[in-house]
């Protein structure tokens, strides 16, 4: 907000006598229009100041799994230098969030103006609401306490709002996501028309999350978080009877682009990303995604025979040998997810780290989800970025259940829906991951560790990682995992990537450049400079 405010106080002068302007009421007169607004509330979405490019640099470049030795944003990212509130990539992430929610807010505004069908109108509001929901979501998790925006910005709005608690955005965040779920069809009853749209279930999944994460929240800060993991609970059982998702059997099918409408039964809300323009939420660019993951030998990894991927970010080498032994064992996720082995464009097999190379050695592995062989430029790839899946559901309930009643067995039936879909390969069922027992986990901290894994190779390089960080405790119930990550577990790893020498690997384990000291900063971003000069009443984050 304070980035459209900004801008309202520099573009005219208060001595300046106006005579016209556009406002979202006189821009919004017909259903077209409200569909139309509706498509500028998603595209922030995929816009490259946020999930097109931004935050995906940041989120990334934040977590313990994937490291970049690039120049540039990813690498400065991932060293941690020269960090700043005046980093370009937090300047966008931040205006785009509310550039969302502004757009959420003029079609909340004005639609009732109009006379169109009430069920037409309850459900453009709904969108909108989970819209606002949503950006008010992650704008909580990233920064902390941010300003809540919940009216048309006009002439009479505070140009200089404080920041809301913590407690008041996520209480506003519930409501915007309860009142979507009252009007949003199930995924079944939504024309194919609306396919990527917000339905019922994205809502009370993500309504589900929210309290969740909130509890984490009061956890952590000596809140009493009962009421929060019991809502949680409620609502992922809610998703789950509801029938509207379900689990694809073949794993590997979610990251196949030819597969995504089918894919759709396992998707609670995505990303859309597509190169056709004219489709519904998407501003013309296509995912970056692969171009971020791809090796550049790798060919058509955008549509060129010489490979034009750019690796910027790979796999740091403890994920792939913690994924690929004891309870992962020959986990099929494992292969899905990782690029083990590819052909370049001189027909030569690469094969990494842990495994045997038989021609080249590479260091280090690369993701594997988002590969499009028919992109057509760093942008123009079709991958859609699942922001929830189903199974995640599954991981929310079984978490709040642990949380609140400790390792029961409605956690691990919970738990283990996801470990019986990995155990389904293509066609040929294994062995591993076998379900979890009672008597494998202890405690309490012992089950929270086997989710946050679980999360781990379930949903790597799918904009988690560094959230579940941030919110999940390590087992002494004061620290953060990430805390703890950063702190103990990546400088107890040797330092050094794992290299092919006199016929052996070496044993490096972590990039140097993901072991550096914990400062407790690093559990918010910072607020953009360009927010905090324009605004006064906008307080930085500690230690930024």
């Amino acid at each position: 907000m304070a980035t459209i405010l900004g801008f309202m106080m520099t573009a005219c002068s208060l001595n300046e006598e106006i005579y016209d302007t556009a406002t979202p009421q006189s821009a919004i007169l017909s259903r077209d229009d409200v569909d139309n607004a509706l498509a500028g509330a998603y595209s922030s979405l995929n816009s490259i100041l946020l999930f097109g490019r931004n935050a995906l640099w940041s989120m990334y470049g934040y977590s313990d799994e994937l490291y970049s030795t690039v120049g540039g944003p990813p690498g400065v990212i991932s060293k941690k230098v020269d960090l700043n509130s005046g980093f370009g990539p937090f300047n966008g992430i931040w205006s785009q969030f509310y550039q969302g929610i502004s757009n959420a807010n003029a079609i909340m505004d004005y639609v009732d103006l109009l006379d169109l069908n009430p069920e037409y109108e309850a459900k453009a509001v709904a969108e909108a609401k989970f819209l606002r929901g949503l950006y008010h979501f992650y704008l909580v998790q990233s920064y902390g306490g941010v300003p809540i925006m919940t009216e048309v910005v006009d002439a009479n709005s505070d140009f200089y709002p404080a920041r809301n608690t913590v407690d008041e955005v996520y209480a506003q965040i519930f409501k915007d996501f309860a009142d979507a779920a009252e009007s949003l069809p199930l995924r079944p009853e939504q024309p194919s028309s609306e396919t990527g749209r917000a339905t019922k279930g994205s809502a009370l999944g993500f309504l589900a999350k929210a309290n969740l994460v909130y509890a984490n929240y009061l956890d952590l800060h000596g809140g009493n978080s009962t009421e929060y993991y019991t809502n949680a609970i409620e609502y992922s059982n809610q998703v789950i009877a509801s029938g509207e998702f379900q689990l694809v059997d073949d794993f590997d099918q979610l990251w196949e682009v030819s597969q995504e409408a089918a894919n759709a039964v396992e998707i609670v809300f995505a990303v859309k990303n597509t190169r056709d323009p004219s489709d519904f939420s998407n501003s013309g660019e296509g995912s970056f995604i692969p171009f971020l993951f791809a090796p550049n030998n790798r060919p058509n990894s955008i549509g060129s025979p010489n490979g034009m991927g750019s690796g910027l970010f790979r796999v740091q080498p403890w994920v792939m040998e913690k994924y690929t032994q004891g309870d992962y064992e020959n986990d099929y996720r494992t292969e899905s997810s990782f690029l083990i082995e590819w052909q370049d464009q001189q027909n030569r097999t690469h094969t990494v780290f842990p495994f045997i190379p038989s021609q080249i050695a590479e260091g280090q592995s690369y993701i594997s989800k988002y590969f499009d062989p028919d992109g057509l430029s760093n942008f123009g790839h079709e991958n859609d970025l699942y922001l929830m899946r189903y199974s995640e559901i599954f991981l929310i309930k079984a978490e709040a259940e642990n949380e609140l009643n400790g390792p029961t067995q409605v956690a691990l039936d919970a738990f283990n829906v996801i470990r019986e879909r990995a155990r389904r390969a293509d066609g040929t069922p294994r062995q591993m991951p076998m379900d979890l027992t009672l008597a494998e986990v202890r405690s309490k901290e012992d089950m929270r560790l086997k989710i946050f894994d679980e999360r781990g190779l379930e949903l790597v390089a799918e904009y988690n990682r560094w959230l579940d960080m941030i919110r999940m405790r390590y087992v002494d119930n004061t620290r953060t995992m990430y805390e703890y990550q950063i702190d103990e577990f990546l400088p107890s790893l040797i330092t050094g990537l794992p290299r092919y020498v006199n016929g052996q690997w070496t044993n490096g384990r972590v990039h140097p450049s993901s072991v550096f000291p914990y400062e407790p900063k690093y559990l918010l971003w910072p607020i953009p400079a360009n927010q905090t000069s324009i605004n006064p009443n906008l307080e930085q984050n500690p230690g930024w």
